[in-house]
């Protein structure tokens, strides 16, 4: 997409949510891993939905997004064959572009609960915050005229 925009002054927008549906699946559909006794694996990523959103005012590229996320979860144990110990869904209301610290939901993994706050969740909140630098490198050369 390109913009007649000169010297960069007006407001360009670019819905990017299909990119960002894209971008969770091939993120983290199957994405794995292991702490401890147990392996973590994001089974699917059952909703990507919301907001999202690379624009450019005055020259200066920004993003702003707002998401709700979901992933199907197992968990398995580490060593062995692998079988499953149970199976859940981790929900993240809002993921916003503003904010590290946000709140995680979790449901279906009983007495395991624990142990995907403590083990899996960082590791998943790690992963996530690098969504926003991915979409502002892949769509800023999309709102941006000459520069």
């Amino acid at each position: 997409m390109v913009v007649l925009n000169p010297n960069n002054w007006h407001w360009v927008d670019k819905n990017t949510l299909p990119w960002t549906k894209e971008y969770m699946n091939g993120a983290f559909d199957n994405w794995a891993i292991e702490s401890g006794d147990n392996k973590y694996v994001v089974k699917s990523v059952s909703s990507v939905a919301g907001d999202s959103n690379v624009s450019q005012r005055k020259g200066k590229v920004i993003c702003y997004f707002d998401l709700q996320l979901e992933f199907d979860v197992s968990v398995a144990a580490a060593a062995g064959d692998g079988e499953e110990i149970c199976h859940g869904t981790v929900s993240i209301p809002e993921f916003i572009h503003d904010e590290s610290d946000f709140e995680i939901r979790y449901s279906g993994f009983e007495e395991h609960e624990a142990d995907v706050r403590r083990c899996f969740a960082p590791k998943l909140v790690a992963e996530l915050l690098k969504y926003q630098s991915a979409l502002v490198a892949e769509h800023s050369k999309d709102v941006q005229n000459g520069q």
